[in-house]
C-alpha cells in the first residue's frame, strides 16, 4: 500500500552554504533542507514499510522550528519489493539517506541487491543506522521526539490519509515498551524523524552523500 502527497523533488547547490545541498518540490517550488527516508523490514504479520519525510529549509512563522511532513509511505511484504521502491524514491524524491538498523539479517538482501546494481551501473542504496536518543534506540525514546512536534506547537505533519498517522492513533501506550522493530511502519517513520531531529544536514560528496555527525542536536533550529 502506498500513499504518496508531495510530487518529485530536485536537488542542487545551497546558494548561501557552498558545499550545502538544498531540495525543491517540483510541483509548488517548496524549498526542503533534507530529505530523508527508513527502511523497516516484515514483521510477524505486518509487512515492512518505507517512509519519506522533508524538513523544510527555512524555520516556521514567528518560531524557531522547521516544519516537517510526510513525502511518501509505502507498505509491502516481499523486501525486494521495498527496495525497488526505495530505489525508485532515491531518484524521484532524491532521497538518498535511508536509515535502517543495518545489524537485521535482512542486509544481506541489500548486499545482493546493490551488486545487482552495480553491475547494471545503477545508484546502490545508502542505508545508515539511525541515531540513537540519548545511547537508546528503544520505541519510547524515540516517541519522545513524535511527541514534541505534535504536543503544543505543532511541526510534523503527516498529509491526508496517512498510514502513519492512522497506525500511531491505533496503538496504546502500554505498547512502547515492545520492540519498535514489530511496527515497521512506525519504525521507519520514527527513524526518518530521529535522522532529522539528532543528525546534522548531509553534505553533498560527488553523486552520494555522507552523514557528517550523528547523536547531537541537528542546529540551533532543531524543531524541539
Amino acid at each position: 500500500m502506498e500513499t504518496q502527497s508531495i510530487a518529485d523533488i530536485g536537488i542542487k547547490q545551497n546558494p548561501f552554504s557552498p558545499g550545502l545541498m538544498q531540495y525543491q518540490n517540483k510541483a509548488t517550488k517548496a524549498l526542503y533542507r533534507r530529505v530523508v527516508g527508513a527502511l523497516a523490514w516484515p514483521r510477524d504479520i505486518r509487512p515492512g514499510a518505507l517512509v519519506v519525510l522533508v524538513e523544510h529549509q527555512e524555520p516556521m512563522s514567528g518560531l524557531d522550528m522547521r516544519k516537517v511532513e510526510i513525502a511518501a509511505e509505502y507498505t509491502h511484504d516481499d523486501p525486494d519489493q521495498l527496495l525497488r521502491r526505495a530505489s525508485l524514491w532515491s531518484e524521484v524524491l532524491s532521497c538518498r539517506a535511508w536509515m535502517t538498523p543495518v545489524s537485521a539479517p535482512e542486509m544481506r538482501l541489500v548486499t545482493d541487491y546493490n551488486d545487482g546494481r552495480r553491475r547494471l551501473r545503477l545508484h546502490q542504496l545508502d542505508l545508515a543506522l539511525p541515531p540513537s536518543v540519548n545511547g537508546s534506540r528503544d520505541w519510547a525514546a524515540y516517541d519522545r521526539l513524535f511527541e514534541r512536534r505534535t504536543r503544543g506547537v505543532k511541526t510534523l505533519f503527516f498529509g491526508e490519509g496517512s498510514m502513519v498517522a492512522r497506525e500511531y492513533k491505533s496503538r496504546q501506550r502500554a505498547e512502547l515498551s515492545r520492540s519498535l522493530e514489530l511496527y515497521p511502519l512506525l519504525a521507519a517513520f520514527l527513524w526518518a524523524l530521529a535522522s532529522i531531529d539528532l543528525d546534522s544536514p548531509v553534505t553533498a560528496m560527488g553523486q552520494g552523500i555522507t552523514r557528517q555527525t550523528s547523536n547531537g542536536p541537528a542546529d540551533d533550529i532543531g524543531g524541539y
